[in-house]
């Protein structure tokens, strides 16, 4: 009997090891993918004399990437949960970690493209299994939520240390270092994940084929759409095409869902309203984050004429409270008031560091610029802890992959909604009344996420 007592202990302790080995090779992962969408911005003008690039070459290189993995969450998710996470999680590794030394050794911007592509390819694979694994890796409670929270703030410090990683590397070696760096940290976070990660269960439903098209058309054609009316117009005919053709095949997939035995999302899953505020929380917390951090290096270098470098330090508020915030804050206050609450106070943090925002003029002065960025950037990573740790408990381990699916893939088209839809509202020689209109629409978004919050609130009250 005593060797029994003890030897439980241990056991625990081991599972605990070997748990918290297998996050840490997540939590690179999730890294390398968050910091590759970043990173890139800086390189464009060293890529473009490089290869020779023009202006839409280089486009293509940002967007190719962003096409593929937005038109693929969704269906990655699904397939984590029916293929198993972890078999998933270590394929997107292996594509995205081969893919980026082709993007090093890229000779020419059409090879750079289609590497790109593969990139996005192998990241659709591992971003929704980062997040669908924390429950199978820690069981619900302190651990857990602790957990979630560090996830948040890996990508959140990911997205705040990419330029300056960027600008670093390409200085000292040039632009293909930012690609050549995803191979050490592809091979230790799948050293990590072996180590450390059990497989999944696997459902052995049946494959909703026509779904999966449906999503991926459906996904890539808005998001091209996005990417050419923040480019080419909202009037251009490409623009209307890949926008109407987009919905079109959306309005499909939610006809084939309802008619499927085994549908990739099905109906069921946004009539929680739980889940439904969370996923459109999400969205709109990819378009504000990214929104306000497009608009405000815009204004940094066009307004007040400062160098991308200097623009990029006094970016720093916004994007290094993120980090800091979920890891610092958000625990004990979701413990003492519930995320459902967090999820509001978020929204109205936010809406509050945007209304600073709203006076921003040619010559205001930056202690206010900063505390509005400081307060804005904080709290929306508070508004994803909170959305993420409510959506995830909504869901068994069994639909966590889908789950993940759905909330990344509604933040990226709220990403991009956000730097398409702003880029349009900029696009003028009233840059500065421009601004505060962009930032009067962010309110807006605001405010209709608060109102989502006490819904939540309400719901969970009920329960």
């Amino acid at each position: 009997m005593p060797t029994t007592s003890t030897s439980a202990p241990a056991a625990d302790r081991t599972q605990a090891g070997r748990s918290r080995i297998g996050f840490a090779g997540i939590c690179l992962g999730y890294f390398a993918i968050i910091l590759d969408g970043s990173v890139l911005n800086v390189a464009v003008p060293a890529l473009r004399s490089d290869l020779g690039s023009t202006m839409p070459g280089a486009q293509r290189v940002l967007n190719a990437y962003t096409l593929v993995l937005a038109g693929l969450l969704l269906t990655a998710g699904a397939l984590g949960d029916r293929l198993g996470h972890r078999r998933l999680l270590l394929a997107g590794l292996g594509v995205f970690t081969a893919s980026s030394a082709a993007c090093g050794a890229a000779d020419s911007t059409a090879v750079l493209v289609a590497a790109r592509a593969v990139q996005g390819l192998g990241a659709a694979g591992l971003l929704p299994a980062t997040l669908a694994l924390v429950p199978h890796l820690f069981p619900a409670g302190p651990r857990r939520e602790r957990a979630t929270v560090v996830w948040v703030a890996i990508g959140a410090g990911a997205m705040a240390v990419g330029p300056f990683v960027g600008g670093v590397l390409i200085d000292a070696l040039g632009w293909r270092s930012i690609f050549l760096l995803n191979l050490p940290i592809g091979i230790a976070a799948a050293a990590l994940v072996r180590a450390g990660v059990t497989e999944t269960p696997r459902q052995r439903s049946q494959v909703d084929r026509a779904g999966q098209l449906l999503a991926a058309v459906g996904l890539g054609l808005i998001t091209g759409g996005l990417i050419s009316g923040g480019a080419a117009g909202w009037t251009s005919p490409v623009t209307a095409a890949l926008l109407v053709t987009g919905v079109a095949a959306g309005a499909v997939f939610a006809v084939v869902e309802r008619r499927v035995a085994a549908p990739l999302l099905p109906p069921s899953f946004l009539a929680d309203r739980v889940r439904a505020v969370a996923v459109a929380s999400a969205l709109f917390m990819g378009f504000l984050f990214y929104g306000a951090l497009f608009a405000m290096s815009l204004y940094f270098q066009q307004v007040r004429g400062w160098t991308p470098s200097t623009a990029g330090v006094a970016l720093l508020p916004f994007t290094v409270g993120p980090v800091l915030a979920p890891l610092v804050l958000y625990r004990p206050l979701a413990r003492r008031f519930g995320h459902a609450r967090m999820l509001v106070a978020g929204f109205a943090c936010c809406a509050t560091g945007t209304a600073l925002l709203c006076t921003t003029g040619p010559h205001t002065g930056y202690p206010l610029l900063g505390a509005g960025l400081l307060l804005a950037g904080g709290a929306s990573t508070v508004v994803f802890s909170a959305l993420t740790s409510l959506l995830m408990s909504t869901v068994g381990t069994e639909r966590a992959g889908l789950a993940s699916g759905v909330q990344n893939t509604a933040r990226q088209a709220g990403a991009l909604i956000g730097v398409a839809v702003f880029g349009s509202v900029l696009n003028t020689a009233a840059f500065t009344a421009h601004l505060r209109i962009s930032f009067a629409m962010m309110l807006v978004v605001e405010f209709i996420g608060i109102a989502g919050g006490v819904a939540v609130l309400r719901a969970t009250r009920r329960t």
